[in-house]
């Protein structure tokens, strides 16, 4: 009887496994489990992986008609140019803080303090619309050195 028991039992769970069995519903799941790598990938900056795993996403969704993960998955992509940008952005900035700081100071050293505030207010209007500059920590000290010295100029 227990022989009986247990064969049934197991051509119970074999037709459960494929009544279960949806094509859709896999493809749904492999694209879930796609999204999260890809916004783990995210997360860690991991740029090329994130595309990797959004375009995988992107492919399985145009197969399976699932329409809103396609447009979903291109607002992602967007997201990750916009970081791609703001990264580039700031390795550009943070190199030329450091050539506009050596230029100030170099004016200052020779007293010429408003040669060397408006290099730093040209390169504040230059950069001014790409980033927020108070973001950055050097150029925010640039920029209160300049006011402490355009201060101690007035003084003088």
């Amino acid at each position: 009887m227990k022989k009986k028991e247990k064969k049934r039992k197991k051509e119970i769970d074999q037709q459960q496994k494929k009544a279960i069995k949806n094509p859709r519903i896999e493809m749904l799941s492999e694209i879930v489990e796609l999204i999260k790598l890809a916004n783990d990938s995210l997360m860690n900056s991991d740029y090329d992986k994130a595309i990797n795993y959004s375009e995988k996403v992107i492919r399985l969704a145009i197969k399976s008609n699932f329409d809103y993960h396609i447009e979903e998955q291109q607002q992602f992509l967007i997201k990750i140019a916009e970081k791609v940008q703001e990264n580039f952005f700031l390795l550009e900035i943070n190199e030329a803080v450091n050539n506009i700081e050596k230029i100030y100071n170099a004016l200052l050293e020779a007293k010429q303090f408003s040669h060397a505030h408006e290099i730093l207010e040209t390169f504040k209007r230059h950069y001014q619309d790409k980033i927020d500059l108070d973001s950055i920590p050097l150029i925010k000290e640039l920029i209160m050195k300049d006011l402490r010295e355009g201060i101690k100029n007035k003084l003088e």
